[in-house]
Parts: C-alpha cells; structure tokens; sequence
C-alpha cells in the first residue's frame, strides 16, 4: 500500500527524468532539424536565415551540456537559464512568423518552442551521474 502511494505521489508530481546527457542529445538533435527544416520545406529567406540562427546557437547549447565540468562547459544553472531562454525565443520566433504572414514558418518554430519548452520541463538540471 505504501509503495503504490509513493508511485502515484511520484508521477502526479511530474518527476524529472531526462538527464543532462539526454538533454544534450535532443538540443543537438533539434538544433540540426532546425537548421534542415526551412531548407527541406522551402520556407523564405527570414525563415531559412533564423532556423540556421537558432538552430547553430542550439546546437553549440547541446554541446556545452556534454560535459559537467571543464573547458567550454556550462554550469548546471546556466543550462536550465538558456534552455528557458531557447523555448521563449523559439515560441516568439513562431509569433513574429504569425505577424508576418509565414505560417508554414511558424508551425516550425512553434513546434520546436513547445518541444523545447516540455524539455525544459523534465530535465533533472543536477550534475549527478544518470
């Protein structure tokens, strides 16, 4: 009875579960689709010129987070204050689009705001081992 309230406690909570490691994986990962993305749809210039932006920045994010200690790391805090940073700027990327008539545009970039932002959410921002 005690281990099944612990477990409904556990997951009513929304515990973290995505390493640091995983986290670096996915922004890598996301950072190469959103510089492939505009290309492979054919979006337009501002599209093409901020998904290769953002999608550069993301990745050498991704690659920051490989490490927890060392040269050309980042802090633990430093992770969790740029990963909110990339969601909000992806998801006002995704608003400008709307405001400027691309929403092809937007859909692409909302959707990485919103996966960014759910990222964000269940990663363990702790240094310990996974």
């Amino acid at each position: 009875m005690r281990t099944e309230v612990g477990v409904a406690s556990n997951a009513m909570t929304g515990s973290r579960h995505v390493s640091l490691a995983m986290r670096s994986s996915l922004l890598m990962t996301a950072g190469l689709g959103l510089i492939a993305a505009p290309f492979l749809l054919g979006l337009g210039t501002a599209a093409l010129v901020a998904g290769v932006a953002i999608g550069v920045a993301t990745v050498a994010l991704g690659l920051a987070g490989t490490e927890t200690s060392g040269r050309g790391t980042l802090s633990v805090a430093a992770h969790a204050d740029y990963d909110r940073g990339l969601a909000l700027g992806l998801v006002l990327a995704a608003l400008l689009f709307v405001l400027s008539g691309e929403p092809a545009a937007a859909l692409v970039f909302g959707i990485a705001g919103v996966a960014a932002l759910i990222v964000t959410t269940v990663t363990r921002y702790s240094a310990r081992p996974a």
